[in-house]
């Protein structure tokens, strides 16, 4: 129940002269199983923190108006969504609007005059033949649906209903929303004003490539004949276009395409126009995930993933990088993944700041890297529970020597001197990373007696392109080895107790966890939440299906199809001894039910300790209500009890 007193600050907003950063606070609503947002602003040096929205949830990051007296921001409640203005002086709030159906992507025109945002738009669906009209009264079942669109499906909202986002524009004095553009082409994306309020930038997939959904461009949408321009032509995401604060030119972050999983993201500026297109030097191997303007010109502010690390930092025009902090952390509160937010304006960058043992709080950072925290949203519950830190490590790998990152979690009042049990908690991806952050199932694993591990192998993100590309068109692999490395290194401290060893992980990690019961017999006991366990039926089924069989392999499966089953753990499962629970939502379209489903069936068939748990309405984020987190650890824990010391007894006797 603790974890319904955990808050946590997310989507920093500063203000444009810098003086006032708005921010929500998640927070675990015990009544409605659920994460509930509000809105909040504070001055910068930390004072005046107050509560902007009440009685309703904000949804996505609000946005200020040019002289920053007010901001906009969308708020839903009862499923019914509205956009808000209001001023921060006075408290006066305005409805912007009527009838708007997820609007998202706020953005105020500079001269002050427009709020543009997108919004989807339905359309007719094709249809194949005709029916007969029902007899009045009659109760007919429901009609056919055609599918011919590219993706038709997505995690967390199932089948997607028939329309686009458009761009849409409505005077901050109020009245009737403008739609800019219209079709089936979708528009879902953040936009950014020309200086002079006549067009809007923005990234959108014009080229329509099913084999390359990722491939976009920065598109201009001039506001008075609502042409649309695109301004960048490369193969490869273009995204997140900014304007110069000279007004001259703009930046955005992209890459140039390669049949790969993952690729590192580059900083491009040009001309307004899109001319005069330069790659910014960078002094470092990294991959930006997030820039600002710098008001100077000169610099931007820049965020990427370093070793377990969300960074910061000031990266100049002659590539040279200075580190502002490493403290970025981010909403993931469930597991310690590498995620953080930021945001930068007037001189002041404001970031969500976070470690093992806290939440993300708001905080700011000056130009040589002095952080002041300023929120304190869980200090009820730091002085109420212990929580455990995360001890970081590294092994060597038996594979080639390259040193493998982990960290290690205690039990409360741990003794080095006794014996306990450990649980090797893997990431998923597989190209991402855990780090020294807030996990709330870690800290449950901890507090209930387990040495808990975890670690970045082979593959994961901010250990520089090679490392990553080293799993490219081949997972599950020798990141097997680097996980066994890491458990091997735990135990040398001599604490572990070699016949309690456990094993789990989702996503990604639930892949490599049936990799891993089908390569060794070590673990008592495995549990695989929401795995790939075939991945020719995986690719074809899950909603990014296009992107994941043209780009996780190096072929098309039945042109290859030895080449994503000799990846697949379903190839494995023959050899398994381990007792192996599966876990995956009901509604998870990212990994479907039906993965796990062959998994378990195949190991009842084999004779091997099974069960399969189905996770009601939960998609693949299946800890997104509390009480869903909750009863997956329990019940993980439950599973590995079974397999625990009783039954060690037990087998002695």
């Amino acid at each position: 129940m603790d974890l319904f007193k955990i808050a946590y600050a997310a989507n920093p907003v500063v203000s444009p002269n810098g003086h006032v950063i708005a921010f929500d606070r998640v927070y675990m609503d015990v009544m409605t199983d659920s994460r509930r947002s509000d809105l909040w602003v504070i001055d910068k040096d930390g004072n005046n923190l107050r509560q902007i929205s009440q009685d309703f949830d904000v949804v996505g990051p609000p946005v200020f108006t040019p002289a920053g007296d007010a901001l906009a921001f969308v708020a839903v409640k009862d499923e019914q969504f509205n956009i808000f203005s209001q001023n921060l002086a006075t408290g006066d709030r305005a409805k912007l609007g009527e009838d708007l159906a997820g609007p998202a992507n706020l953005s105020f025109s500079p001269d002050g005059k427009w709020l543009a945002f997108t919004m989807p738009v339905a359309y007719e669906p094709d249809t194949m033949g005709d029916i007969p009209m029902a007899p009045e009264g009659a109760k007919w079942a429901s009609p056919l649906v055609v599918e011919t669109r590219h993706m038709y499906t997505l995690d967390g909202a199932g089948y997607l209903p028939f329309s686009s986002h458009q761009v849409f524009l409505i005077s901050t004095q109020g009245g009737v929303a403008q739609q800019l553009t219209e079709g089936r082409k979708d528009y879902a994306s953040t936009l950014t004003w020309l200086p002079d309020s006549s067009a809007l930038l923005f990234s959108a997939n014009i080229k329509s490539d099913v084999n390359k959904p990722l491939d976009t461009d920065i598109i201009r949408l001039d506001i008075e004949t609502r042409e649309l321009t695109p301004l960048t032509k490369q193969l490869g995401p273009d995204w997140t276009p900014q304007i110069s604060p000279d007004g001259k030119r703009m930046a955005w972050i992209g890459n140039k395409y390669r049949r790969i999983e993952i690729q590192s993201q580059q900083l491009y500026t040009s001309g307004l126009d899109g001319s005069d297109t330069r790659e910014w030097e960078i002094d470092g191997d990294f991959s930006i995930s997030d820039f600002a303007w710098h008001p100077d010109g000169e610099h931007v502010y820049v965020q990427y993933e370093d070793r377990g690390r969300l960074i910061l930092a000031l990266l100049s025009q002659d590539g040279s990088v200075t580190r502002l902090s490493d403290e970025l952390s981010g909403w993931e509160m469930d597991q310690p993944y590498v995620a953080g937010k930021f945001s930068a304006n007037g001189g002041v960058a404001a970031f969500t700041e976070g470690n093992a043992t806290t939440p993300s709080e708001l905080a700011v950072v000056d130009g040589v890297g002095r952080v002041r925290t300023l929120t304190d949203l869980n200090h009820a519950l730091h002085e109420a529970v212990h929580f455990a830190t995360a001890e970081e490590h590294t092994a060597t790998s038996s594979v080639d020597k390259r040193e493998i990152q982990y960290w290690v979690m205690y039990p409360p009042n741990f003794d080095p001197a006794d014996s306990y049990p450990l649980v090797l908690q893997i990431h998923g991806g597989p190209q991402a990373a855990y780090g020294p952050h807030f996990a709330a199932n870690n800290q449950l694993y901890a507090a209930a007696g387990y040495v808990v591990v975890y670690s970045n192998p082979r593959g994961s993100t901010g250990y520089g392109d090679e490392f990553v590309q080293t799993i490219s068109h081949n997972f599950p692999s020798q990141d097997y080895d680097d996980l066994m490395d890491v458990v091997d290194a735990t135990i040398a401290a001599g604490f572990i107790d070699e016949e309690r060893l456990y094993v789990t992980g989702g996503s990604g990690g639930g892949t490599l966890t049936a990799w891993i019961v089908g390569k060794t017999g070590r673990f008592r006991a495995a549990v695989a939440v929401n795995p790939v366990i075939n991945w020719t039926s995986s690719a074809l089924t899950m909603d990014l299906n296009k992107l994941l069989v043209n780009h996780f392999f190096a072929d098309l499966p039945w042109n290859d199809p030895m080449g994503s089953w000799s990846r697949s753990p379903l190839s494995l499962v023959g050899k398994v001894t381990t007792p192996t629970m599966l876990m995956t939502g009901e509604q998870d379209m990212r990994t479907p039910i039906t993965e796990a489903e062959q998994f378990f069936n195949a190991l009842q068939i084999e004779g091997v300790d099974t069960a399969l748990v189905r996770v009601p309405g939960a998609s693949h984020w299946i800890e997104s209500r509390p009480s869903q987190l909750i009863a997956k650890v329990n019940a993980i824990l439950a599973w590995f009890e079974r397999y625990g010391e009783a039954a060690v007894a037990s087998e002695d006797k």
